[in-house]
């Protein structure tokens, strides 16, 4: 059970970084009229203080399509645009921190702050948690975590 969902995980995750043609097709006018968009997600890798965090950020029209195929449940927050995940993991290691009490923070193109606690997905071996970034342009996203004793808070830009 445990391969297939590694190979499941792999493969949807890495279908949505390829480029999928028959969606530029769509939107230059070629191709079938009832093709569905491509699964996207924006993925960044930060290595500090001894940490690597994976930050994710997907639309949650298609992160809850991920979520039927996997057979999931769906725990979309009403009023969200987006699920920002968190994969947490030792540098040296490459252990996960899945006992880590995450709390993840955005801050909008706005100055507008939203504070989330983030849950742990076992099965996606991530935190998340549902925010709104409705607005164009450059957020600010944190993960404050502390794991072991320690406190970290490690962040990326993201612009929508």
């Amino acid at each position: 059970m445990k391969k297939i969902f590694v190979v499941l995980f792999i493969a949807v995750f890495g279908l949505a970084m390829l480029p999928s043609s028959s969606r530029a097709q769509h939107e230059h006018g070629g191709g079938a009229a009832k093709q569905q968009p491509a699964m996207k997600m924006d993925n960044t890798d930060v290595f500090a203080d001894g940490v690597q965090i994976t930050f994710m950020v997907m639309r949650n029209e298609m992160h809850k399509g991920m979520l039927e195929k996997m057979k999931m449940n769906n725990d979309l927050e009403p009023g969200t645009t987006h699920d920002v995940m968190v994969l947490i993991r030792d540098e040296k290691t490459g252990k996960e921190l899945a006992d880590a009490q995450v709390t993840l923070k955005v801050v909008g193109p706005d100055e507008k702050e939203q504070v989330k606690a983030a849950s742990y997905k076992k099965m996606m071996r991530t935190y998340d948690a549902y925010f709104n970034l409705a607005e164009p342009g450059k957020y600010q996203v944190l993960v404050l975590f502390e794991s072991g004793g320690q406190k970290r808070a490690i962040g990326i830009s993201y612009e929508r």
